[in-house]
């Protein structure tokens, strides 16, 4: 009786492997395909940035940094002495710099090669901002806010109360834009002073400050909402879900903004911060939505499944990883789709229409 268990369960395996290595298909004809996978070992909270050539730059806990090929083969990786959960950046000359939790920043050239290192004092969590050619900003744990110019080294502070975990942001005027577990958000000049800020009613955690076309500003936070402020930083509007908003929310093309929350689903609102549609997930939506060039959202799930959505919050079709997602997704110039799964694996998924 136990062989025939075990018979069992290898055929539920192959076909599960079969399924996993061709072809997922939904009722609606539509499918996606598994171009390949890259196996890290390691659970993966950075998410990968796309260099001109369609190389894909990621970190990963096992404090390695990967060179991925377009095809999903390794380049080259670099393991630095920290967990790295912040996500990569390029700068304008086309180095790619991450930070660790090692409390350095490590700059490689365009084949993965080690440039430099920089230690500012404290670990990073936040993704390096480019200013320009000359300079970045970043955040750590024990300095808060740093503006450093990379050519003569100088820098300047910013020290909220509480450390900044948040992506940040540069509007028309220079001026940076985070938020803060203090529960603000914060516009600071590049001489490190604030000039305005906003309190939620929650950390402002991850999620990015992001300017919309009429100036107004949208913030997500802890305290479950979308905020809406005017370029004063006065509240406009607000979008109440039923769980933290983690992510950066993704303006598409019409000026329809999407975004995710811990209460699983996700969120179509217009820009009064009214609900248009909503897709709900059987997990929490930690990762931020990208969209493909169609126009398709892509969402990644702690449920660890992937939704391809249309622009009314429709499924299109859905590919499961064997672990929960919580990195943004990245998307090649073919529309390729790179996933990081806490299962170790990095996917290249095709949509196909």
């Amino acid at each position: 009786m136990k062989s025939n268990k075990n018979r069992s369960y290898s055929v539920l395996l192959s076909l599960t492997l079969a399924i996993l290595g061709s072809v997922v298909h939904l009722a609606n004809s539509q499918s996606i395909v598994l171009k390949s996978k890259f196996e890290t070992g390691s659970k993966i909270y950075s998410s990968p940035v796309v260099t001109s050539n369609d190389e894909v730059v990621i970190g990963g806990h096992n404090k390695y940094v990967y060179f991925l090929s377009k095809e999903g083969t390794l380049i080259s990786s670099y393991k630095t002495k920290g967990w790295i959960h912040a996500s990569p950046e390029i700068l304008p000359n086309g180095w790619v710099v991450i930070g660790s939790y090692d409390k350095h920043l490590y700059f490689f050239n365009a084949e993965g090669q080690l440039m430099k290192s920089y230690k500012p004092g404290g670990k990073i969590f936040s993704k390096v901002l480019p200013i320009g050619n000359e300079k970045i900003a970043f955040a750590t744990n024990k300095v808060g806010l740093m503006i450093l110019n990379v050519i003569d080294s100088s820098k300047v502070f910013f020290k909220p109360k509480r450390l900044s975990h948040t992506d940040l942001s540069i509007d028309n005027e220079g001026n940076i834009l985070l938020g803060s577990l203090d529960k603000h958000l914060y516009k600071v000049n590049q001489n490190g002073q604030a000039i305005l800020n906003y309190k939620t009613k929650g950390w402002v955690l991850h999620s990015k400050p992001t300017l919309l076309n009429n100036g107004i500003v949208i913030q997500g936070s802890y305290d479950k909402s979308l905020h809406y402020l005017d370029a004063n930083y006065q509240p406009l509007y607000h979008f109440k879900t039923n769980g933290r908003i983690h992510g950066n929310p993704l303006v598409m093309n019409d000026s329809i903004i999407v975004v995710g929350s811990f209460d699983g689903s996700v969120y179509f609102l217009n820009q009064r911060g009214e609900k248009q549609f909503s897709f709900e997930t059987k997990g929490k939506v930690v990762a931020s939505p990208v969209m493909l060039s169609n126009g398709i959202i892509v969402v990644a799930s702690y449920d660890n499944w992937v939704y391809f959505l249309n622009d009314r919050a429709e499924l299109l079709a859905k590919f499961q990883t064997g672990g929960n997602l919580f990195s943004t997704p990245a998307v090649l110039s073919d529309d390729t789709v790179v996933v990081p799964s806490n299962d170790g694996f990095i996917y290249y998924l095709e949509l196909k229409l």
